[in-house]
């Protein structure tokens, strides 16, 4: 009985850190019709960089892919990431696919994103810039949380896509 207990504790931790929740479709939706719009839409880059707040973080998560970290099987520990932009901190809570954008310091993330205000505009402006930001070392990725809290909140994907490596390499970061 126990090994049976064990056997679907441990699916449901691979289910939900290989293949997880994906709300693509819905972001898909609310891009498409316009519920969510690119801020940096019809601003110069330096406009950009000037008004640069939660709203641009939270299309710049959206482009990540953010939406789809997810709570550990039987926990209601939420994914929590810290983002510096500059010299600006913002926080960010993924809760049910539904993206909270805060401003200021935590000490509860799992992972740290760097990088400037130039760069995450570029990266707003061109979703396929995001992973050469990161492999050419002009954004960066810090892992706080262990690998297993990474690993079972959805991370590795997220991690991957930013930066090309795999989970060999997940301990290898920046």
């Amino acid at each position: 009985m126990v090994l049976i207990v064990l056997s679907v504790i441990g699916g449901l931790i691979f289910y939900f850190a290989f293949t997880g929740p994906n709300f693509g479709e819905i972001y898909a939706e609310k891009l498409a019709s316009g519920e969510i719009v690119n801020p940096v839409e019809g601003l110069t880059d330096e406009e950009a960089i000037a008004a640069f707040d939660e709203t641009f973080v939270y299309y710049l998560l959206v482009n990540i892919k953010a939406y789809n970290l997810h709570e550990p099987p039987l926990s209601d520990d939420k994914p929590v990431m810290k983002v510096y932009v500059g010299d600006e901190v913002f926080n960010a809570k993924v809760s049910e696919g539904e993206i909270d954008i805060g401003r200021g310091e935590i000490n509860t993330e799992d992972i740290i994103l760097r990088t400037s205000a130039s760069e995450a505009v570029k990266m707003i402006r061109d979703k396929s810039y995001i992973e050469q930001s990161f492999e050419n070392g002009e954004s960066k990725i810090e892992l706080i949380a262990s690998e297993t809290t990474l690993f079972s909140k959805g991370y590795l994907t997220l991690y991957t896509e930013l930066t090309g490596k795999t989970l060999s390499d997940l301990g290898d970061s920046e």
